[in-house]
């Protein structure tokens, strides 16, 4: 190895603990020095709860669901999939703690897959209306991943030694074998009938580059079915839960086996009977398994139940009883790994997360082909600790939208946000784009196709004209120059909002709002503290009471597609400034998310400062509706 590798996969490293450093310390001022009602009140604890219901899941674990009985209103930071720790008190002391994963929160409900058995029922039972959960840091994913770049670094394994030689050198991935027997489906257009061949027949690595609305997932699910003819194992990966789910979905929906490993979150009921647990639960070897779990506890309750007069012979019970405990819960988890087993060699796909391929379940499988999606999203150490189980590797996504989140600036600085999407893009042989969209109207695509995808893409039939009903303009920018509506920072969150552009937003909506019956609306802001603002202002708002109208992030976008998108920019200032607006990616996710009409507002004079807004406010002045805000101002 190298000197120069070396040296790479150790800034890697390096990064990782950077990342972590940095995610340890956000939780730990999350917390630091609070009160009860002051880690209520910003949002990283429900307290108190009631416990609703508890079963028994795989692997021996508690999972809980629990209900806020106060504070019902108050905004949390509680999100699935979070580590979190559930605590019960006594007076002012802590009876017990353990740490979970939230594994779904609805309204003020959430579930907790506990990490470990050492929570009793009666211990929860104990401390009924004094229960609490409280957000905590996940150490997890960062050993994960180090011991993933380690392996990296280390292993003499040949197909992970040409993976890691050619990834760091950039190589292309020449070696294929044609084949004459390729099944493509007729719903594929030529370029996703040309990208499933292509990676069919690549042996080691390759990549479908999926822009907005190009139907990648459509063509994912083809290309699983054709490799699910002829190999025993697909590993299909992503690095979200959301991502997997969608995937596992569609793939049942074609009838490919599919097994759902990890904690499933946001789905309906109409996808539960995929996952690992509840396949388990269906089996009729899972009852006596239960029974034996229940057996087990009860022995460990006797055990631990308090005597007034301790001699010998209560002594010799006890002891008596703590070993049956442990002899029938390891007899609960022989009898658990061989069901695990049969369910397992039963799926033709195991869909995890990149990070979930560690669980015990499938930590040692090994497959003949790594499907990642959303690709532009993952770190790389995650992609890494996937491809290290895989002879063949396939990467699909989007490169020119959002990279993922990196917090520490450092780590950032190191490249832990160049994804292996970025990195391997324009070096593989196997590279296959996916050149016709089925989202939007081609002027709001125009700016895009242009600036990010060399004019490549083209729209399906039908697709290429489509507007509201009643409305000739899908593209238009508000500008907002001279109006003096300028950005205003909160002190406290140091993110930025704009009162002024809610105004326009406003005005724009209530003279169209006859053409948006029966329409998704999606209002997107690059800035936290807006969209926080623009949330509220609706919310209050009869106006906009009978609409269907989404209010996030672009990050909180990236993926989803509404009729109607309205994006505030916020920034307007004297000194031109943009911050995070200069990364193209963004403008790239924030435009591509409309189907049928977009609505940009903006201050021009600050914006067209930066090359690509100029740019940007030009293409609309000459393809689009360019508007002053002070025809709003004025109506």
């Amino acid at each position: 190895m190298s000197e120069q590798h070396e040296d790479r996969y150790k800034t890697i490293l390096e990064a990782i603990e950077l990342e972590r450093q940095e995610e340890e310390n956000y939780y730990i001022s999350l917390a630091e020095n609070k009160s009860i009602k002051e880690k209520i009140d910003s949002g990283i604890l429900w307290y108190p709860v009631d416990m609703i219901s508890h079963y028994y899941s795989i692997g021996e674990k508690i999972e809980i669901n629990v209900e806020r009985v106060k504070h019902l209103n108050t905004p949390h930071k509680l999100k699935t999939g979070m580590a979190c720790q559930i605590f019960g008190r006594v007076g002012n002391e802590n009876a017990f703690s353990s740490k979970g994963v939230i594994s779904y929160v609805r309204r003020n409900k959430l579930g907790i897959m506990l990490n470990d058995s050492a929570i009793t029922t009666d211990d929860l039972n104990h401390v009924k209306g004094n229960i609490g959960i409280e957000m905590t840091y996940d150490e997890r994913p960062y050993r994960v991943m180090k011991k993933a770049i380690d392996k990296v670094m280390n292993s003499d394994e040949p197909h992970i030694a040409s993976f890691r030689e050619k990834i760091r050198n950039k190589d292309s991935f020449d070696y294929n074998i044609p084949s004459e027997h390729i099944y493509t489906p007729e719903h594929l257009n030529p370029s996703q009938s040309e990208a499933l061949k292509g990676c069919v027949e690549s042996q080691e690595f390759s990549i479908i580059h999926g822009p907005p609305g190009t139907g990648k997932t459509t063509t994912l699910v083809a290309l699983i079915k054709e490799l699910a003819k002829t190999e025993k194992k697909i590993l299909v990966c992503a690095p979200s839960n959301n991502a997997v789910d969608l995937l596992a979905y569609h793939l049942d929906l074609s009838k490919v086996p599919t097994l759902r490993v990890g904690n499933v979150t946001r789905i309906g009921d109409d996808l539960m009977h995929l996952t690992i647990a509840e396949k388990a639960r269906s089996h009729p070897e899972w009852q006596h398994i239960k029974k034996v779990k229940i057996e087990a506890e009860e022995a460990k309750r006797l055990a631990g139940k308090r005597k007034r007069v301790f001699g010998e012979s209560a002594r010799s019970n006890r002891k008596m009883m703590y070993r049956e405990s442990r002899e029938l819960r390891k007899w609960a988890r022989d009898l658990e790994d061989k069901l695990m087993e049969k369910l397992i060699s039963s799926s033709k796909v195991i869909c995890t997360t990149l990070i979930g391929v560690s669980q015990r379940a499938i930590k040692d499988l090994h497959y003949s082909t790594l499907i990642i999606d959303e690709a532009s999203q993952a770190l790389e150490p995650e992609c890494w600790n996937a491809m290290l189980k895989a002879d063949r590797i396939i990467l699909a996504g989007d490169h020119l939208q959002l990279a993922p989140t990196v917090k520490s600036m450092k780590a950032e600085k190191l490249g832990l946000s160049v994804t292996l999407l970025t990195r391997m893009a324009d070096h593989i042989k196997h590279s296959y784009l996916l050149d016709t969209q089925y989202r939007m109207n081609d002027k709001i695509l125009s700016f895009s196709n242009k600036k990010f995808y060399d004019s490549k893409l083209k729209s399906a039939p039908g697709i290429n004209s489509w507007t509201l009903v009643n409305d000739s303009e899908p593209l238009v920018m508000i500008d907002t120059s001279g109006s003096g509506f300028e950005e205003v920072m909160n002190a406290k969150s140091l993110s930025r909002y704009n009162e002024g552009e809610y105004f326009i937003l406003r005005e724009h909506f209530l003279i169209n709002k006859d053409k948006y019956e029966n329409t998704t609306i999606g209002i997107i802001s690059p800035y936290r503290e807006q969209v926080k603002y623009l949330k509220n202002k609706i919310e209050d708002d009869e106006a906009f009471s009978s609409f269907d109208i989404t209010v996030n992030s672009i990050d909180g976008f990236q993926g989803q597609e509404k009729d109607i998108i309205y994006i505030s920019l916020v920034r307007s200032n004297d000194k031109g400034e943009i911050g995070f607006l200069k990364d193209e990616r963004r403008l790239n996710v924030a435009m591509t998310r409309a189907r049928k009409k977009l609505i940009i507002i903006g201050d021009m004079s600050t914006l067209s400062q930066d090359p690509l807004f100029d740019e940007l406010s030009q293409h609309i002045e000459k393809e689009g509706l360019y508007q002053s805000a002070w025809e709003y101002m004025s109506a």
